[in-house]
């Protein structure tokens, strides 16, 4: 690799030496017209010299040249010149990651760049690419802190070589190699991930987590030894945060995450547990709370692992509650009976007493019964939720769990709690369908709530008397109890419905009328749930009813419904402004919408903002 500077190498001028490795030298270097500033990478002279090897990296060149995503460093040419063979990159002078480590970084800004490294990974092996020599050095950041891998498909260009050569010396970075890569066996995509897992130890702890005197040495301890602890680590969610870690460097392949952002995934409720971090949680609406002032409602953890009682416990750190944890299902029992909880989140796979059979018990005890039980569980499989759902569980959710998530559905299920402890035990169960349905897209968290405030102000406003202002305030928290039979697919489609789709979201109002039917104190709720989406002039659903013809109260509540739907996030647009939404609903009077109560609700609106409805 004879380059000197000022050499040209095609188009590009030398112009000096900016890194050097064992597979290849890095140099800086002038396109003059493109006047561009860009890096060569020149690598092994028997890249060049060899027609095998020559075929091999112009085939590896074009794949990883194929590869486009921000956090993956270009390449953008490749070439031969005067016995050189050579990768022209884009040009990034922020220095590596391998400059950061040494010391324990924080979390919050580890979590950030191994988030957008994980897009980069897990993009790449969408394509068919491994990388095979992850490490900090192959990280190259930009000047404002970007990172981008780099030295994709390196390795297998020079494939051929062996591993361990004559010497004793490694081919690769003995410290950030996988176990099956160790024991030079097949690797896939996981061994990426294993290294990338390395590489988040050691910025978490500042140092690699298998370390000898020789090469060897440490190969033989990816294979047979377990991950050191993080003594590193401080703090109530280090023990989670090793847990993580020690299952992204599983011995086995498949008992690794699945993909980069997985892992990430399972890091990130640990990063920012008080809600500060730059994710847009500002689409979950703060919402007036229908709590008692004096009295802050207890939610009640329940897990075998500290980690994950310390994790669920932070998480909830901006939720408006109690937490308080038990570490088995007796303990629990004792806990509920002893002081009745506003919320269970339980475990389902725990020693003595799995997590079904405690929430079986809670629900066949009348003091406790109606208490909401969410099952968080690893188990993922049809069969599991339904065991769950069987057992009495009023929803669940899958780990690792996601902050954003679990906020918004203990908060539906307190505001759930708060509500139906004055109902009778048959109107629980409608409720606590009605809040499954909504917890399950954060976007409409709190909607049914809005609805229910706004249309027993309307109804105020026309006069009607308590018994159809109660019916208007229970039919808006559960008009749309129906989508409980509608897939998530469809409920949560970023763009518009096919036909068939319609047809299924169509059906939404008649379910929710044949779930509540049976209940004797839902007659009057039956019409506002069955007709809230019939058009005032009969182009409606499910009945093509049209003016008077169309219950009133279900008219007060479709106006509502209809405006709180504008002026919030859909998975299918952004939210309108108040005065486009309040233009819509003009615009669709006569048409749509009950003349009438379009026009109290648009001279409502400041009030029913102020009262947190609108």
């Amino acid at each position: 690799m004879n380059v000197r500077d000022g050499m040209t190498l095609g188009p590009y001028r030398v112009i000096e030496r900016i890194g050097r490795g064992g597979m290849a030298s890095v140099h800086r270097a002038y396109h003059p017209g493109l006047d561009r500033y860009v890096a060569i990478k020149v690598l092994p002279d028997f890249f060049a010299d060899d027609p095998g090897y020559r075929e091999r990296f112009q085939q590896e060149a074009r794949s990883v040249a194929r590869l486009k995503h921000p956090n993956i460093l270009e390449v953008s040419d490749f070439g031969y010149e005067e016995g050189l063979a050579y990768l022209v990159l884009e040009l990034v002078e922020g220095g590596t990651l391998q400059d950061r480590v040494g010391s324990p970084m924080e979390l919050r800004e580890v979590v950030l760049i191994l988030e957008q490294l994980a897009g980069a990974l897990d993009h790449a092996h969408a394509h068919g690419i491994l990388h095979r020599d992850l490490k900090p050095s192959n990280i190259l950041l930009h000047k404002d802190g970007t990172p981008v891998l780099a030295d994709f498909g390196l390795a297998r260009m020079a494939g051929s070589l062996r591993r361990l050569t004559s010497s004793g010396t490694v081919m690769g970075t003995p410290e950030y190699m996988s176990p099956e890569q160790a024991a030079d066996e097949p690797i896939g995509p996981a061994s990426d991930l294993y290294s990338f897992a390395i590489v988040a130890y050691e910025m978490l702890t500042g140092r690699v987590p298998f370390g000898a005197d020789t090469p060897a040495a440490v190969l033989l301890s990816h294979v047979t030894k377990p991950m050191p602890s993080t003594r590193e680590l401080r703090g109530e969610l280090s023990a989670h945060i090793e847990e993580v870690l020690r299952r992204a460097l599983a011995k086995r392949p498949e008992d690794r995450f699945q993909t980069a952002a997985a892992f990430v995934a399972a890091l990130k409720p640990a990063a920012w547990p008080n809600g500060k971090s730059g994710e847009a949680i500002g689409n979950v609406p703060l919402t007036r709370r229908l709590i008692q002032p004096d009295r802050t409602p207890v939610v009640l953890v329940v897990d075998d692992g500290a980690a994950n009682r310390e994790l669920i416990e932070a998480c909830l750190a901006e939720v408006e509650c109690r937490v308080r944890t038990a570490e088995d299902g007796v303990s629990a029992l004792k806990v509920i009976s002893a002081s009745p909880p506003d919320l269970v989140l339980l475990d389902v796979q725990m020693p003595a007493m799995d997590g079904y059979e405690v929430c079986r018990r809670i629900k066949a005890n009348s003091a406790s019964r109606l208490i909401p039980v969410v099952m968080i569980t690893s188990l993922d499989r049809v069969a599991d939720r339904v065991r769950a759902l069987e057992a009495g569980a009023d929803d669940y959710m899958t780990k690792p769990v996601d902050r954003v998530e679990l906020v918004a559905r203990v908060r539906s299920a307190l505001r759930l709690k708060s509500t139906y402890d004055s109902l009778d035990s048959a109107e629980h169960v409608i409720f606590a369908l009605a809040a499954a349905v909504e917890a399950k897209d954060p976007y409409t968290e709190a909607h049914t709530h809005r609805v229910a405030e706004s249309a027993r102000r309307i109804g105020s406003r026309m006069g009607l008397s308590p018994s159809d202002l109660d019916a208007l305030y229970r039919g808006g928290l559960i008009h749309d109890i129906g989508k409980i039979g509608v897939p998530d697919a469809i409920l949560l489609k970023p763009g518009p419905l096919d036909a068939e789709e319609l047809m299924s979201m169509h059906l939404h109002p008649i379910i929710g009328e044949n779930i509540v039917a049976p209940l004797r104190s839902g007659a009057s709720l039956l019409p506002i749930i069955r007709n809230h989406h019939e058009n005032f002039d009969g182009s409606g659903y499910p009945d093509r009813l049209s003016g008077a013809g169309i219950p009133r109260l279900a008219r007060i509540v479709s106006v509502c419904d209809a405006f709180d739907a504008l002026v919030n996030d859909r998975p299918y647009r952004q939210r309108k402004p108040v005065d486009e939404a309040l233009a819509i609903l003009t615009a669709g009077a006569g048409r749509q919408w009950d003349p009438e109560v379009v026009d109290l609700f648009v001279k409502d609106v400041p009030l029913l903002k102020a009262l947190g409805a609108a």
